[in-house]
């Protein structure tokens, strides 16, 4: 079993007994429209999501000190030669968001990818208008790299990366 510390946060496998959790927080809307619709809704999208192993994509939970399940945090679309990821990442319970886990999270998540395993590159896609979100990633070394319109809708995206070599600096 995997497990990575922080200080307010600890990331480590997720667990059959978080799914109830997860379906729980996609009845949230607000939640779900900000990741993009990627929270499984039943036990079945549970099981295909978490539990089938796969080389190009990894999924740990965020869980507090005390060990109450807070979210997850992932990377796909891995490119092992390149050692290039696209970063994922949320927050279940709505009245955390603002304290601080995520950034946490993403931190010791970011340090793990590029000190332990030797990622070069990690890049993200977010709502233009997830201001929270933006503001935790640039916090963490991300930098906007461009932005994708769409037209007759209002969701754009906002493409960011961060490099091990400007974590670095």
């Amino acid at each position: 079993m995997m497990k990575i510390e922080g200080k307010k946060i600890n990331l480590r496998n997720v667990n059959v007994s978080d799914f109830s959790k997860i379906i729980q927080w996609h009845q949230n809307q607000l939640l779900t429209y900000l990741t993009g619709k990627k929270l499984p809704k039943n036990i079945e999208e549970c099981n295909k999501r978490y539990l089938k192993k796969s080389l190009l994509h990894h999924i740990l939970a965020i869980e507090d000190k005390n060990g109450n399940f807070l979210g997850e945090i992932e990377i796909r679309h891995i490119r092992w030669k390149e050692k290039i990821a696209e970063l994922f990442i949320y927050i279940g319970e709505e009245n955390l968001w603002g304290k601080g886990y995520g950034t946490e999270a993403l931190s010791v998540f970011i340090d793990y990818i590029f000190n332990i395993k030797g990622f070069k590159t990690i890049y993200l896609r977010v709502y233009e208008n997830n201001k929270r979100a933006i503001k935790c990633y640039e916090k963490c070394g991300f930098k906007k790299k461009g932005i994708l319109r769409f037209k007759n809708q209002h969701d754009n995206l906002i493409l960011m990366e961060t490099t091990a070599d400007a974590i670095k600096k």
